[in-house]
């Protein structure tokens, strides 16, 4: 997959420590191994270094290595891979695929991405967007994160493929009863997506016991715990473990 330059959008080659295009414009490699593409240069985008330490944490622990297994196995090893929103490369490193990019707007997250997986390319920019050339992957991931639907389209091969996890229902209920007065499903309406079709949807659920640490990082990694007040949040802390639903949509589109 060529990458393109955020300033002309001629095609950067690598040269050293360097990207470089036909124009001269040149971008560094960050010391950690990711290339910062983002000209808005802004220092608050991104999942903020709490809740990428928390998720680092928990991910760590194994608790989504079924919901990784099941992504990586609807992948080939010939694959040309972009992972958008990648964060800290937890899927993105452990997918099998020929050339696997990454791109995310969190440098916390990038630095621990690019160091860990130095096989794998990690971007800084938007991944409303991409910087890669229009219909040059066979893969596109998005996991828990926003849709760009329309940069998916576009960077996507005729007949290549849009993977999109998201919660299931009964998603993290456990949690929700202990925060909250009234806990709710979450909502799995199906999302259509102008150019790709919905080829089929895998659900993947499984059960833990999760202790007082893990439980305390799994919140801080949700969008729960910026929305959840002080008091609920102390409920929390009571539990010292919960048995918890970890359950998820794993959506298969298709480029038309």
């Amino acid at each position: 997959m060529n990458i393109l330059c955020p300033v002309c959008k001629k095609i950067l080659y690598r040269e050293d420590r360097s990207y470089r295009c036909e124009n001269g414009h040149c971008f560094d490699l960050a010391k950690e191994g990711y290339l910062n593409l983002n000209l808005k240069n802004s220092q608050n985008t991104g999942d903020n270094p709490t809740m990428i330490k928390a998720r680092k944490a928990f991910l760590e622990k194994g608790y989504y290595q079924f919901l990784r297994d099941g992504v990586n196995a609807l992948i080939d090893n010939e694959d040309e891979l972009v992972d958008l929103a990648c964060g800290e490369g937890y899927y993105t490193s452990f997918f099998n695929a020929k050339e696997r990019i990454g791109i995310d707007l969190s440098k916390t997250g990038l630095k621990i991405a690019s160091k860990s997986d130095p096989d794998g390319i990690y971007l800084l920019n938007s991944i409303f967007h991409d910087p890669l050339e229009d219909e040059s992957a066979d893969v596109i991931t998005t996991i828990f994160a926003p849709l760009a639907k329309e940069e998916i389209v576009r960077i996507l091969k005729p007949k290549g493929r849009f993977i999109f996890v998201r919660p299931d229902q009964r998603h993290l209920y456990e949690l929700k009863e202990v925060l909250y007065d009234e806990p709710y499903l979450n909502e799995t309406k199906n999302i259509d997506i102008e150019g790709l079709t919905l080829e089929k949807q895998i659900p993947i659920a499984q059960k833990r016991e999760v202790p007082q640490e893990d439980l305390q990082n799994l919140f801080m990694m949700t969008p729960y715990f910026n929305t959840t007040s002080d008091k609920d949040k102390e409920k929390l802390k009571k539990s010292e473990s919960l048995n918890i639903t970890f359950a998820f949509l794993i959506d298969v589109y298709r480029k038309s």
